[in-house]
């Protein structure tokens, strides 16, 4: 016989003392039992700081809190590897399954115990035996999403990230389902017929991380240089014009271009483009003739002192022990900081507002 642990007897504040000493997962599926166990989970004012989806061959929600580099609560949907030729919709009128990762068996969370056996059965019979856990609960995956939203706190649009396998998914019912994105990166891993889409559908996002250009003509990427993101991440080859266009605030260019190239746009931006961009992380190859002297040739700066330079890089988050100070036509101050590293110099440009 299973035993019980009668918890919603208890009064209100003992419930909550238990579920404090509750992990993650154990929260999470407390709060499906019911209405009232949802609202005592929800009254612990679980605060996630990140909410991911990343879709491959299947679907995986990451919940993230704080400081903490691992998702405190992972969900999967879609696992099922015998069906990953077919093209799937994300149909928010028919429920779906969803799975706690595991190695091992799947347990059902339905029972014909009462509530509180319930409880107790998934608490300590499932969690600790690391057993994967299929959820009967008819929801659909928007119903999964809102129920995760709720428990977590969590009110921000979601970040979406795609990555190899993808394309089993149809686009327009992924965007249908999750609405607009706070972050979403295109991965290089999936064709450029399909990430063309993902760009056409996902296209409100307020950071935009894109792999490998998908498209031919250059005035079509550069669309995404013109718009006005919180953070750009372009890891594919670009021009001297194509910088010159961003109007994002923080942006990662990670193929290397030449110390002219940097140079010239320097000069620009002190005769005033890009009055947007805060900070900016550039690749420059590294050759015989580089050296700081070249990369700044033409330009007048100063170097920064060296606490003012812990400080910048402390509160940027950046490693260089070689900053200089420069100054745009209306007096604006930045700071260029170069950091080497191998085969490629690292050099970031930061706005000091």
């Amino acid at each position: 016989m299973e035993r019980s642990f009668p918890l919603f007897r208890l009064p209100e504040n003992v419930i909550v003392h238990v579920l404090q000493n509750m992990d993650f997962d154990q929260l999470f599926l407390t709060s499906l039992v019911s209405t009232k166990s949802k609202n005592l989970v929800i009254s612990l004012r679980l605060k996630a700081s990140d909410v991911t989806i990343f879709i491959s061959h299947e679907i995986r929600i990451d919940v993230e809190m704080g400081e903490v580099e691992e998702p405190i609560f992972v969900l999967k949907f879609y696992s099922d590897r015998n069906v990953q030729n077919e093209l799937l919709s994300v149909d928010n009128t028919l429920p779906v399954d969803a799975f706690l990762p595991a190695e091992n068996e799947t347990t059902q969370l339905s029972t014909p115990y009462n509530i509180t056996d319930w409880i107790n059965h998934i608490i300590e019979s499932v969690l600790p035996g690391k057993k994967r856990i299929q959820s009967t609960t008819p929801f659909n995956f928007s119903d999964w999403m809102n129920h995760i939203r709720t428990v977590f706190c969590y009110t921000k649009p979601l970040n979406v990230t795609f990555f190899e396998g993808c394309e089993r998914f149809e686009v327009k019912s992924l965007k249908n389902t999750i609405g607009n994105v706070n972050y979403l990166s295109v991965s290089s891993e999936a064709t450029d017929v399909y990430n063309k889409k993902v760009l056409k559908h996902f296209n409100t996002p307020n950071e935009l991380s894109l792999d490998r250009n998908p498209f031919d003509e250059a005035c079509d990427v550069q669309k995404f240089f013109i718009q006005n993101f919180e953070l750009f991440d372009f890891e594919d080859v670009y021009s001297l014009d194509d910088i010159l266009l961003i109007n994002s605030e923080q942006v990662d260019l990670w193929h290397p271009i030449s110390q002219k190239q940097f140079n010239q746009f320097i000069k620009h931006w002190i005769r005033g483009s890009n009055p947007r961009l805060q900070n900016m992380s550039v690749s420059i190859d590294i050759t015989d003739s580089l050296s700081r002297e070249m990369l700044l040739k033409g330009i007048k700066y100063v170097d920064v002192p060296e606490e003012d330079q812990l400080e910048i890089c402390r509160k940027h988050r950046i490693d260089s022990d070689n900053l200089v100070k420069i100054k745009r036509k209306d007096g604006t101050p930045a700071v260029i900081a170069i950091n080497e590293r191998e085969a490629i110099l690292n050099v970031h440009f930061i706005v000091l507002y």
